[in-house]
């Protein structure tokens, strides 16, 4: 599987563009055609972090009804599968997606003390 083909498939439900795609090239450096296996998880996982972010920053509708037909978006759960991700790829939470997701987090700073 490659990598497009992987973060594509993970992210299905917020509509992956190609151009998302593309600036993810830009961004990570990673060949989006070359074998998912044959690359660092790391660098996959922080890749598919950072496309998840400006999923949640792109500006779109929390939900769409049209001829019986309707689709609606649990931010509360993007929110906790993006603190996952974060979580397991090692990536600082971004606070412009934390305040769009009204996730506020506590940072222990009992350390400056």
């Amino acid at each position: 599987m490659t990598i497009r083909a992987y973060i594509t498939d993970k992210l299905k439900a917020y509509g992956i563009t190609e151009a998302q795609l593309v600036d993810l090239y830009i961004s990570s450096g990673l060949k989006l055609d070359s074998d998912v296996m044959d690359n660092d998880p790391t660098a996959v996982g922080i890749a598919l972090t950072q496309t998840l972010e400006e999923c949640i920053l792109a500006p779109r509708l929390s939900s769409v009804s049209e001829s019986g037909f309707s689709m609606s978006w649990n931010y509360d759960s993007v929110g906790k599968y993006y603190l996952w991700l974060c979580r397991k790829w090692g990536v600082t939470p971004n606070d412009d997606v934390l305040g769009m997701l009204g996730i506020s987090t506590i940072i222990d700073r009992t350390d400056n003390w």
